[in-house]
């Protein structure tokens, strides 16, 4: 029995459960040629992993060595969430009653050193584990359940994939796609049954954490319907002859550009457009048509009709300006518009040679889509002359 407990308190010693004061030290196993070395040094650095004691007081990675289900979802969940939600999850009252009844897999008793992880990844949506009410904590993770997972945790997928049953069996199709994008897929993990190894895991956590983002990671994992898609990394879109520099994040599809000519009888100003650019999240059909819809726009329309749009969007009753500032030559009105249905967040742009509205349609796909448009909006550059 003392021997099967030495077992144990050494398997609990993986991914932050040893003082701080231990994790300072190096990984005997992960020289500093091992490709992987720099980001396990992160993770370490970060405490998100502290690795095991082997006899002779070394301390080791095993960065070759498969992942399970309980390890994987233990080093994304101390990654992003702050230590307070993780031991409070099977007894905070609150999360009971946000959650519903605790963790639902029949495997996954709440005294397993894996289990406040557990719970927090099934409370907010990172695992859902299997039809027959198991987890499954002690079986490798592959490249296809961990890209699922760690998409939707570090949020470059959204929540649900219109019509993604349809895929069937090749149903990580656009969880892989999604990790491509963000380039946080390790050069030795390509097929989608890969067993990862804790060396890629530990490359592809630190990947991910690299990315840019207006929140902390300890934030980001409030999937709830509150925080925009992270933006993993902005790519421009640019046309001179046009007058725009628009960033977008790199996980959606390239802006689609259409010239126009016929009026916006949907949204101010009721002008004939010039062109139009559309701008959204992932769009790439997965099945029968599964696309998800675009949810911005760029809109160009003549200068000399600036005035009057102005007149109209200022006289309109269902319109509420939010900001009205002239700022190094470029005016931009900030503005919600209301219809029957829904509000639409818009701006005017006007500069001493161009007319353009951002906009963001009905309907948006994002978790918090307000916060997106005033991202976007930030990056948005239109040239004076």
């Amino acid at each position: 029995m003392r021997q099967l407990r030495w077992i144990v308190s050494l398997a609990i010693v993986i991914l932050g459960c040893v003082p701080g004061a231990a994790a300072a030290m190096f990984f005997a196993d992960v020289p500093d040629t091992h490709p992987y070395a720099e980001s396990i040094e992160l993770l370490r650095q970060r405490d998100i992993v502290q690795g095991f004691i082997v006899p002779g007081e070394r301390r080791v990675f095993w960065p070759q060595s498969a992942v399970t289900r309980s390890e994987f979802t233990k080093m994304i969940v101390q990654a992003l969430a702050p230590q307070t939600l993780i031991d409070g999850c099977l007894t905070d009252a609150s999360a009971l009653q946000k959650f519903g009844l605790g963790m639902p897999f029949s495997d996954v008793t709440p005294d397993a050193w894996y289990a406040p992880s557990v719970c927090v990844a099934w409370s907010y949506g990172f695992v859902s584990g299997y039809g027959d009410g198991s987890f499954r904590p002690d079986r490798p993770i592959t490249l296809d359940e961990g890209s699922k997972i760690l998409s939707v945790a570090f949020k470059l997928a959204p929540v649900n994939i219109p019509d993604l049953e349809l895929l069937g069996k090749e149903w990580y199709k656009p969880y892989i796609a999604y990790m491509d994008t963000a380039g946080a897929i390790p050069p030795t993990a390509q097929d989608h049954a890969h067993i990862l190894t804790r060396g890629e895991v530990a490359e592809m956590l630190a990947r991910l954490l690299k990315l840019p983002s207006q929140q902390p990671p300890a934030q980001r994992i409030a999937l709830d319907e509150v925080e925009v898609a992270n933006p993993v990394t902005w790519v421009e879109a640019r046309n001179e002859d046009l007058g725009y520099a628009l960033s977008y994040p790199s996980s959606w599809p390239t802006p689609h550009l259409m010239t126009r000519g016929t009026f916006d009888g949907t949204i101010l100003p009721k002008l004939p457009a010039r062109w139009q650019l559309f701008v959204g999240p992932q769009r790439t059909c997965w099945g029968w048509n599964a696309c998800i819809e675009t949810d911005y726009s760029l809109t160009g329309f003549d200068h000399d009709r600036a005035a009057d749009a102005i007149d109209a969007l200022r006289a309109a009753a269902n319109v509420q300006i939010l900001s009205d500032e002239i700022v190094d030559r470029t005016w931009t009105i900030l503005y919600d518009e209301t219809t029957s249905t829904c509000t639409t967040r818009g701006a005017f742009i006007i500069t001493p040679k161009h007319f353009q509205r951002f906009t963001m349609h009905c309907g948006s796909q994002l978790h918090n889509p307000e916060t997106a448009f005033m991202r976007m909006l930030g990056k948005l550059q239109i040239p004076e002359n």
